[in-house]
C-alpha cells in the first residue's frame, strides 16, 4: 500500500495555481482531479510525477512507488490516430505490472464509445492507484471513487466517487448561494447607514460603519452566480443568404492507406445549416475525412470539397501544435485582427480569459485554456463552416456547448 502525503504545496506559473495545498491519501483507488480550466490539474499531477518542481512544499510517499504518467499529448506511435495512440499507451500503463501508481492527464480524450469501456474495465482491473483528470462527467461517474477538487487554489477532497460528489457540491453551492445573498443585503444595508451618518454628520458612528462594512467584504463568499457565466457568441450569420447553399461534397471518393481503404466510392451532400456527428471506431478515417476536406490529402480518386466561397472555421485536433507558443492570446488576436485591445479582452473575456491569463505566453495555458483560445479565434471570424475534430476534448464540455450552440449555428 502507498501512503502519500502532500504539505504546503505551491506552484506559480505565471500566476498562482496551488496554494498551500495540503492533503493526504492511503491505498488504492481511483481519484478524480476536477476544476476549471488553468485551475492547475495538469500542473498537479506534474509535480507529483516530479516533471515539474514546486516552489515549495513536500510530496512524501510512504514507499517511493513506480509511476506511469500519460499525458494528454502523446509524441510515441506516429502511424496511430490520436485514439489509437492514447489506448497502446493506456494498455501499457494499466497492463504491463509496471507502475504502483499511474497519473491519467485526460485518458478518455480521442477515444470513441467501445474504448471508453475498455478503459473504463482497465481501471477497474488494475491493482494500484489512479490519479486522473477528466471533462467527461458520465466517465467519472463509472469510475471514480474519490475526488480532489481544485478551486480557488486550493484542493478539497471528498472521500467517494463523482455522482456523490456531483450532489453534495450543488447542495454546497445553494448554501452559498443563500449566504451570498444574506451577506449582500447586509451590505447594502451598512452602506446606506453610513451614507445616512455621513450626511448627518455623526462621523464617530459613520467610521464604525465603514469597519464593520470592511470586515464583512473581506469575509464575504465568492459570488457564486460568476461561476455560472456561459460563453456566448453573437454571429451574423442570420444575416447570410447561405441555405440549402453547399457545404460539403462527396463524390466517389477513394482514399486509403498502405492497400487498406477508408473510403470506397463514398458519396455526401450537406448544405449550410446542417449538424453532422462524424462517428466511427477509433483509427477508421474520421479525422483522415477533415483533412481531405481542407485539401491536406489527395484523394486517390474521386472528391471530396468545401462549398465554393465558405469561410471556414476548423477546429484541430492537435490545437496546441498549431499555436504559437511564445506569443500571448492578446497578441495573437491583434496579429490577426484590427481590433483595439480593450475589444479584444472584451472578447477573451467571454471565454473565461483573465486579464492575466491574456497576457500570459501560449506555453503556459492549459489544454483547457489554448482550446478556448482557439475557439475564440474561429468564432470570431463569423465563418460559414465549423468542421470540429473532437472539440470537447480539453474543454468543459457545458463551456463548449455555450460557446458554439448559438441560435444561429
Amino acid at each position: 500500500m502507498y501512503n502519500l502525503k502532500i504539505k504546503n504545496l505551491v506552484k506559480h506559473f505565471n500566476q498562482p495555481l496551488l496554494e498551500g495545498i495540503n492533503l493526504t491519501h492511503s491505498g488504492k483507488g481511483i481519484i478524480a482531479v476536477i476544476g476549471d480550466n488553468g485551475s492547475g490539474k495538469s500542473t498537479l499531477l506534474k509535480v507529483i510525477v516530479s516533471l515539474e518542481e514546486q516552489d515549495s512544499g513536500e510530496i512524501i510517499w510512504d514507499t517511493p512507488p513506480a509511476i506511469g504518467y500519460l499525458t494528454q499529448e502523446i509524441t510515441d506511435y506516429e502511424t496511430l490516430s490520436g485514439g489509437e495512440k492514447k489506448l497502446a499507451k493506456l494498455a501499457e500503463l494499466l497492463y504491463s505490472g509496471q507502475y504502483d501508481v499511474v497519473l491519467l492527464d485526460e485518458p478518455d480524450n480521442h477515444l470513441d464509445l467501445d474504448n471508453k469501456i475498455w478503459l473504463e474495465e482497465a481501471l477497474a482491473d488494475y491493482d494500484g492507484l489512479v490519479i486522473m483528470i477528466s471533462h467527461d462527467r458520465a466517465f467519472l461517474s463509472n469510475v471514480s471513487t474519490k475526488v480532489w477538487l481544485l478551486e480557488n487554489h486550493q484542493i478539497k477532497t471528498y472521500p467517494f466517487g463523482y455522482t456523490k460528489f456531483k450532489q453534495i457540491y450543488e447542495e454546497e453551492e445553494l448554501a452559498k448561494a443563500d449566504l451570498y445573498k444574506t451577506q449582500l443585503k447586509e451590505k447594502k444595508r451598512l452602506e446606506v447607514m453610513a451614507l445616512m451618518f455621513r450626511d448627518k454628520g455623526f462621523i464617530g458612528a459613520y467610521h464604525n460603519t465603514q469597519k464593520r462594512l470592511e470586515r464583512l467584504k473581506t469575509e464575504m463568499v465568492e459570488n457564486p452566480l460568476a461561476k455560472k457565466a456561459s460563453i456566448t457568441i453573437q454571429t451574423r450569420l442570420e444575416n447570410k443568404i447561405i441555405k440549402k447553399k453547399t457545404a460539403i461534397i462527396i463524390k466517389d471518393l477513394v482514399f486509403g492507406y498502405d492497400g487498406e481503404k477508408l473510403f470506397d466510392s463514398a458519396n455526401l451532400h450537406l448544405f449550410v445549416q446542417d449538424k453532422v456527428a462524424l462517428l466511427s471506431p477509433n483509427g477508421t478515417g474520421k479525422s483522415t475525412l477533415i483533412n481531405l476536406l481542407l485539401g491536406k490529402l489527395e484523394p486517390q480518386s474521386g472528391e471530396a470539397k468545401i462549398g465554393p466561397n465558405l469561410k471556414v472555421g476548423y477546429y484541430s485536433q492537435e490545437h496546441s501544435a498549431t499555436l504559437p507558443l511564445e506569443e500571448t492570446p492578446l497578441s495573437i488576436f491583434a496579429s490577426r485582427h484590427s481590433l483595439f485591445d480593450y475589444e479584444i479582452e472584451a472578447i477573451l473575456k467571454k471565454f473565461f480569459f483573465t486579464k492575466q491569463t491574456m497576457r500570459s505566453k501560449i506555453w503556459t495555458l492549459s489544454g483547457g485554456q489554448r482550446s478556448r483560445l482557439q475557439l475564440a479565434l474561429f468564432l470570431y471570424t463569423n465563418p460559414d463552416l465549423l468542421i470540429l475534430d473532437e472539440p470537447t476534448n480539453h474543454l468543459d464540455l457545458a463551456q463548449f456547448c455555450s460557446s458554439v450552440t448559438t441560435g444561429s449555428w
